[in-house]
Formats: C-alpha cells, sequence, structure tokens
C-alpha cells in the first residue's frame, strides 16, 4: 500500500499546489468539469487498486461512515472556499473571481482534516484524489452559480468565451488528425 500511497501523495500535492496557485489569481470565471471529472475518475480507480491489489480491509459499514463523511467534507469545504471568492466585471465585460486568504485557510482545514481521518480509517492516503476530484468539482460549479447569481448578464459573455475556446480546440484538434 505504501507505493499507493506515496504516489496519492505526490499527486495530491502536485494538484493542490497548482489548484491553490490558480485560485489566489484573478482568474476568469468558467465551468469546464473534464479536468475534475478525470480526477475523481483516478480518485475511484486509486480506491480500487487499494482493495484489489494492496488488499485494503474495511467494513461495508465503515466504507458507508467514512464515505459519507468524506463527502460531506468535500462538499461542505468546496461551499466555503466558494464563498471565499471575489467577485467582479472586468474591461472585458468578463466575470473574474480571486480566492484570497480565507480560501487558503478553508484548503488548509480540509485537506488536513481528510488527509487525518484517512490516515485513521485506512492508514494511507489512498482517498484523497477522489476528495480532491469531487470538492473542485463542487467548487467549480458553486463559483459559477455565485457569479451567475451576482452578473447575470455579464456571465453570458462567459459562457460564450468557454463556447468560443471549445470550438477553437476542437478545431485545433481536427486539423492535427
Amino acid at each position: 500500500m505504501q507505493n499507493l500511497d506515496l504516489t496519492n501523495l505526490v499527486l495530491g500535492a502536485w494538484l493542490l499546489f497548482v489548484v491553490i496557485k490558480r485560485q489566489l489569481a484573478p482568474k476568469v470565471v468558467r465551468f469546464k468539469m473534464a479536468f475534475f471529472v478525470l480526477v475523481t475518475l483516478l480518485g475511484a480507480a486509486s480506491i480500487g487498486d487499494a482493495f484489489n491489489k494492496q488488499h485494503l480491509q474495511i467494513s461495508p459499514s465503515q466504507a458507508v461512515v467514512f464515505g459519507g463523511l468524506s463527502l460531506a467534507s468535500a462538499i461542505i469545504f468546496a461551499l466555503l472556499r466558494a464563498w471565499s471568492y471575489r467577485f467582479w466585471v472586468d474591461n472585458n465585460g468578463l466575470v473574474i473571481r480571486q480566492g484570497n486568504w480565507v480560501t487558503l485557510v478553508w484548503w488548509v482545514v480540509g485537506i488536513a482534516g481528510h488527509l487525518g481521518v484517512d490516515r485513521l480509517w485506512t492508514g494511507s492516503s489512498v482517498t484523497l484524489l477522489l476528495y480532491l476530484g469531487v470538492t473542485l468539482l463542487v467548487q467549480r460549479g458553486c463559483v459559477w452559480w455565485l457569479a451567475s447569481r451576482k452578473y447575470p448578464t455579464e456571465m453570458r459573455a462567459n459562457a460564450e468565451l468557454q463556447a468560443e475556446r471549445h470550438h477553437d480546440r476542437d478545431r485545433r484538434k481536427r486539423r492535427r488528425e
């Protein structure tokens, strides 16, 4: 289990560094789910490997309790981080978001709590990637929703920009093929 544990810690630390760095910088509000779904799937696969290859032993009731509490924690900390953001409209008419020191505190408390409970429950960090994928997906959705409530008209420009970038990326991909 040590290799899987180390892999989860390294991937989780790298992902956290990148995510927190991006969340503290001003960014256009977007809702791209693919990356967060991928992280969630990698996390689920990691847990599957822990059961199948590393012989993780837990009871079904432990899985339900820990899974439920972990999911609740992921959602609660995602909402707290999203609510800590500042939103404004830039000169191009796009809604911008930026986290702050409170966002960072919610990250530290949420991850430290999750890792502590994960260590007690599994003796490893096997659920870290799944937790990160879920919490980031919920946070991104909440940020989009909060920005849409505050700036409903301006968020149409954000959605159009996102659709345009997606279309451009697909066009470049087709040219390469």
